[in-house]
């Protein structure tokens, strides 16, 4: 199954259609085998449609693991390792996982200490973890890798000025510090080269990455491909900038008014669409609306408009010459990452998701959470359940979508 959605993939990049969905481009490029090596002519950070093909048809799971100093406090209480292995034994049939570069929203606290180009920890210490404790990332890599799943790293760019932003001023002022004194203050050389030094320890251990917060990125973000891509051009990167939402015939956004009977919340939301959104992405970053917009993690807009949009047609283009998957990262509970949040997926639901954008080619991951290194229990039944349906032979059909009772967009009320 997994080679035929592949084989369509390439076919479909030969046929892609712009990020309108309107005009069919006859620049694409030649269909090539998975395993073939693929000759650019364009930049080296402009993205390679090839790179994604693996993700096609598949959905994932997200293990975090702490970074810096946080991995140091938490490594005592928590088994990442054996929380990656239950993954593994549970659900054999996700084909990827997003786990951590950088600790979650913190772009300045490592999983990895040794770094091949910068003494990270005479910068600050908290920094990074412990020799011992960057053990961890590279045993949960391996863990993943054995077991011939695909792993993706989850990468904060904004690097360590936003430190002050998250209660650690004075890793702000040390970096600051080494950057003047170090670069002749030009801290987005700094990044880049401090970043460099730790994606080449990951090279040939992790098959891509996902890019966070990049509106906050020190330099240029072409630079920062530049870079990523000179380590490794194969990596399948998601660079999360820009969002897209549905609209009307008349260009207006679509809001969703009501989620149903029961539903509290008086925002009104957009419905996000997830098309390439910048030429240097290789998938969609996948973020849904904001959560603090008042958008549920399960949106009916999503299975109305998101997900039909990406089965459709599951490769996109931002400019008619650089093309991308269509991911989508779902989160689970109420919350992207806090596993005492409320769940918010129900098993039919779930599986339906899953279901519906892998067999359209299109590819899915669930922001799972973490109790103490392990994925929280009852999104682990959900997973376990899932993995049970879609293994049989033929698989288990899910339920048909149904709009909830009582929900509706804003436009039906006018």
């Amino acid at each position: 199954m997994k080679k035929i959605l592949i084989y369509a993939s390439m076919l479909a990049i030969s046929t892609l259609v712009s990020a309108n969905d309107d005009v069919v481009t006859e620049s694409s490029p030649s269909v090539v085998s998975a395993n073939d090596d693929v000759a650019t002519e364009s930049s080296p950070s402009v993205n390679n449609p090839y790179n994604a093909i693996w993700l096609a048809g598949s959905w994932g799971v997200t293990q975090r693991v702490d970074g810096g100093y946080k991995l140091d406090a938490s490594a005592d209480s928590s088994n990442w390792v054996e929380g990656a292995k239950e993954i593994v034994a549970n659900i054999p049939s996700a084909g990827h996982v997003i786990t951590s570069f950088t600790h979650p929203a913190h772009a300045y606290l490592f999983t990895l200490r040794e770094n091949n180009n910068v003494d990270v920890a005479a910068i600050h210490p908290d920094m990074v973890p412990t020799l011992e404790n960057e053990q961890i990332i590279l045993d949960v890599i391996k863990v993943y890798r054995d077991a011939g799943k695909k792993v993706i790293l989850y990468l904060n760019t904004a690097g360590p000025s936003m430190a002050s932003d998250r209660g650690d001023p004075e890793i702000k002022k040390a970096w600051k510090a080494y950057y003047n004194s170090e670069w002749n203050g030009d801290e987005a050389a700094a990044w880049r080269y401090l970043v460099q030094g730790y994606a080449e320890r990951f090279n040939g251990l992790v098959d891509g990455y996902w890019l966070d917060n990049v509106s906050n990125l020190p330099g240029e973000l072409s630079d920062f491909m530049m870079m990523l891509r000179s380590v490794d051009p194969t990596l399948a990167i998601a660079v999360n900038k820009g969002k897209a939402y549905f609209s009307d015939e008349s260009d207006s956004y679509l809001y969703v008014d009501s989620d149903g009977i029961n539903d509290e919340n008086e925002a009104d939301y957009k419905i996000i669409k997830h098309v390439p959104t910048n030429e240097y992405t290789d998938f969609t970053a996948g973020h849904i609306t904001p959560l603090g917009k008042g958008a549920p993690p399960n949106s009916w807009g999503y299975e109305e408009k998101t997900i039909p949009d990406m089965v459709e047609r599951p490769w996109g283009s931002y400019d008619e010459s650089t093309y991308a998957l269509k991911h989508g990262w779902f989160p689970i509970r109420e919350t992207w990452s806090v596993a005492r949040s409320d769940l918010v997926f129900e098993v039919e639901q779930a599986y339906r998701f899953t279901r519906t954008i892998t067999d359209g080619g299109a590819a899915m991951t669930w922001s799972t959470t973490q109790d103490n290194g392990y994925m929280s229990a009852d999104e682990m039944k959900i997973m376990v359940e899932i993995e049970r349906r879609i293994s049989q032979t033929p698989m288990e059909d899910y339920q048909p979508y149904e709009r909830p009772e009582g929900a509706y967009l804003l436009s039906e009320t006018e």
